[in-house]
């Protein structure tokens, strides 16, 4: 470990020029969550992070609720743990196995779980957590999954800050004076939804998207990862993007990435292809491959001419 850093004081606003991620005050707050680890609640705040992005990729199902993709990977990533810790720490959100602010939905064939997440408000006549999951559990199996059990779990549901709600200075009042107008949201998800349907039609046009799926029959699935995955960063909001544990300005990634071309892809393609050492995120490596694709790729053809006339020498 280097040098330990000094880090400066805050003065006035300079807070606000930093993003965060957000956790709800109500599960720090309100007995019925008291049970959740701080893990699991952190955790629901970065879930709830990644529900901004999949609306802006149109990730919704039938019924139009939205849904993420969260591994077990990226789980142990953020929170710098191991397998297990990860796993039990998302089955304490799970509704099979734990509070039921998520949902997990597996769609087979080899395709990622899609998780649902779910609204933590907390209606006072019934004690509710976006739907009926806490009516209809006793949270039996929630005791197994974390360190303290619920006591009197029906007494306790139905006393959920039972002076508080008359307080104008309530959680939920708080919570609730930031909800935006359905026609609010209707107008930002139209602008959000052109955008995503802008920069989709770009990518796919700039890569060369239906000819690759041409050329590679055998490889649609990976093109079509490394289609999406440009597309999510360059939608990103975030004021950087990580890539090989190097931050780097989203406008400068943005940039790089919508220069990608057909060439670039093969090449990543191929990359793919002659790594032999175990990637444990494939994600991060292939974020890392296509950074650096338009700065490497003519080193890569050149390495691969070098090869093959050493060869016809031979």
């Amino acid at each position: 470990m280097g040098e330990k850093p000094i880090f400066k004081y805050f003065t006035g606003n300079e807070a606000d020029q930093f993003t965060f991620y957000r956790i709800p005050k109500l599960l720090f707050t309100n007995k019925y969550f008291s049970g959740l680890s701080t893990d699991a609640k952190v955790l629901y705040g970065l879930m709830l992070d990644r529900i901004g992005l999949s609306v802006k990729n149109g990730w919704m199902d039938e019924q139009n609720r939205a849904y993420i993709y969260f591994s077990v990977e990226d789980t142990m990533e953020f929170l710098n743990c191991k397998k297990n810790k990860a796993i039990s720490t998302i089955a304490e959100l799970d509704v099979k196995d734990g509070i039921g602010l998520i949902e997990k939905k597996r769609q087979g064939q080899g395709k990622p779980t899609r998780i649902y997440v779910k609204s933590f408000y907390i209606q006072e006549d019934k004690a509710e957590i976006s739907g009926s999951e806490v009516e209809k559990t006793n949270f039996k199996r929630f005791e197994k999954s974390t360190s303290k059990g619920l006591e009197n779990k029906s007494q306790e549901v139905g006393k959920i800050n039972p002076n508080k709600n008359n307080n104008n200075n309530t959680d939920f009042n708080d919570n609730k004076s930031n909800l935006i107008s359905s026609e609010e949201m209707e107008k930002k998800r139209d602008s959000v939804m052109s955008e995503y349907s802008g920069y989709s039609k770009l990518v796919r046009e700039n890569i060369g998207y239906d000819s690759l799926i041409e050329r590679h029959p055998f490889e649609v699935d990976i093109i079509r990862e490394i289609y999406e995955l440009i597309l999510e960063t360059v939608i990103s909001r975030n004021e950087e993007i990580v890539i090989a544990k190097d931050r780097y300005p989203l406008e400068l990634v943005r940039s790089r990435f919508l220069k990608l071309n057909y060439d670039h892809i093969e090449y990543v393609l191929g990359c793919l292809k002659d790594n032999t050492t175990k990637v444990r995120n494939i994600k991060k490596y292939m974020l890392t491959v296509l950074f650096n694709a338009p700065t490497t790729i003519g080193s890569y053809y050149q390495q691969a001419v070098n090869y093959d006339m050493q060869n016809m020498h031979l």
